[in-house]
């Protein structure tokens, strides 16, 4: 499942050898005419480095080339350093101290696990909403899900996702399980049904399914649906690093 905190949302070189090189900065992607916008500048720096790690152009035990990063983006090393502490709460990289940070890279192994453990925990609840079975929420849960249905605009899907998912996660988590799910939140960078082919149909069929067990009272169907669902969307996105 795409999920976010909120709808708004790779070692290229080993460590100790950062480079000024403008060639190669273009190459790996790391410079853009524009700069990232300054109402939220963290947070689009870590963008850039979580594509930058999903696109392979930054790879495991690779050092980030932070003074890189920040003139490709127009940006001081304040957000960069911002967004490296971000990063490394999701496990995306690991900071050393006077050493710089360091990339944990994603392959199909890294990506299924992420998905199994996301999937367990909003399984989790799922079932504690279906258990609490607040008609308003219910109703609700059953309105997205047959808008999401019937959506092909992949940006209104996305956003769509992200409510059904935050509803669940609100109603049936405590604050240490939402803050236990926000790490796996942007394992794909961008618009996820974009990004990854068949993610789309899999999400209609995925939430389709959570809705009526939800809507039917059964918490432990509610539970396998979830399962199922984000473990065929954990599928899916591990075959792209195969």
């Amino acid at each position: 499942m795409p999920a976010k905190d909120k709808p708004d949302a790779t070692p290229y070189r080993s460590a100790g050898t950062e480079t000024t090189d403008s060639t190669h900065m273009t190459k790996v992607g790391l410079l853009r005419e524009t700069p990232v916008p300054r109402r939220s500048v963290g947070e689009g720096v870590a963008d850039h480095i979580r594509q930058l790690v999903f696109d392979g152009e930054l790879r495991d035990g690779q050092r980030v080339p932070q003074r890189e990063i920040a003139q490709a983006l127009g940006v001081s090393s304040v957000p960069v350093r911002e967004a490296l502490a971000s990063l490394q709460r999701e496990g995306v990289v690991t900071i050393e101290p006077n050493r710089g940070a360091f990339i944990n890279g994603l392959d199909a192994d890294v990506v299924t696990e992420q998905f199994y453990i996301f999937g367990r925990i909003y399984g989790l609840a799922t079932r504690v909403t279906t258990r609490r079975a607040e008609a308003s929420v219910v109703a609700a849960l059953s309105d997205l899900a047959e808008r999401i249905g019937a959506e092909r605009d992949l940006d209104a899907l996305l956003a769509l996702s992200i409510q059904f998912q935050l509803l669940i996660v609100d109603h049936g988590g405590s604050k240490r399980l939402r803050a236990l799910i926000a790490p796996f939140s942007p394992i794909v960078p961008g618009n996820f049904y974009a990004t990854i082919p068949g993610s789309a149909e899999v999400t209609r069929r995925g939430v389709a399914e959570i809705a009526e067990a939800i809507a039917s009272g059964q918490p432990a169907a509610a539970e396998k649906a979830c399962w199922r669902f984000i473990d065929e969307i954990g599928e899916l996105v591990s075959r792209r690093f195969r």
